[in-house]
């Protein structure tokens, strides 16, 4: 049997999703934005090559089993483009596709490439690419409000790296191997080798300490941090890292 969402979608993106979803005016940006679907995807087919299971075999036959075991029933399309800023990424209205940096994609053993497929589907379960359509569309129109752009961007970034922890439980529950999930979370940032002589997850963990005085931050540091929300989208390693580490220890991983 597959797994439920609410086995691995966490509560700040469901509740952030029920939020978009249930509000009469995103419906409405949603509705008029819809003949731009085509439009939309063709920006993403015309420069980014597409991959199949002839030239990526491996990455396709991780794809099944992730879409098998988070219930997609559809496997998406897969491209690979030159971007530094996202990794991976799901775009794509009612039918989504996911997105690989190249210089990621040669980064992945096979294992990781399966955590990672699995976290990209479960985003895909959980409506990811409609909300970033949803939002996309919003932003749009705040623009046009004073002040507006700054409300928004406040709500949105924060959906924006909360998403991660849903990415993160998913790639723990496809692998079950605590130590590779809690590698990935820093694999974007760190050199190879010195990921290979981090002790993550154990006694020895250094980055689990500085996690730590992340979440534990005080009061002055809590009011920056919702300052920063409004202007930055960037996800908080320390806080990925711990809300993984919490979910693996439930999981018993």
């Amino acid at each position: 049997m597959p797994y439920d969402i609410s086995e691995f979608q966490h509560g700040r993106d469901s509740s952030t999703a029920s939020s978009i979803f249930n509000n009469k005016f995103t419906a409405q940006i949603l509705n008029s934005l819809a003949g731009l679907e085509k439009t939309y995807t063709y920006l993403y087919e015309s420069s980014c090559p597409q991959l199949t299971k002839k030239t990526s075999p491996k990455l396709f036959d991780s794809l099944e089993r992730a879409c098998e075991l988070f219930g997609l029933e559809t496997c998406p399309k897969v491209f690979v483009t030159r971007n530094y800023r996202e990794m991976v990424f799901v775009r794509g209205v009612n039918n989504p596709f996911i997105i690989f940096s190249s210089e990621y994609l040669k980064k992945l053993d096979d294992e990781t490439l399966f955590g990672i497929l699995a976290g990209q589907v479960a985003g895909i379960r959980c409506k990811h690419h409609t909300i970033f359509f949803m939002t996309w569309g919003l932003e749009f129109a705040a623009s046009f409000v004073p002040v507006g752009s700054i409300v928004v961007a406040t709500f949105i970034n924060d959906w924006v790296r909360c998403r991660f922890f849903t990415y993160d439980r998913a790639f723990a529950l496809a692998t079950e191997n605590r130590a590779l999930s809690l590698r990935q979370v820093l694999l974007n940032v760190m050199p190879k080798n010195i990921l290979d002589k981090m002790a993550l997850g154990t006694e020895d963990d250094a980055f689990f300490k500085q996690a730590e005085n992340f979440v534990n931050m005080t009061a002055r540091q809590a009011n920056i941090r919702s300052v920063v929300s409004k202007f930055s989208d960037k996800d908080w390693l320390p806080e990925r890292f711990i809300e993984l580490k919490n979910f693996c220890d439930a999981r018993g991983f």
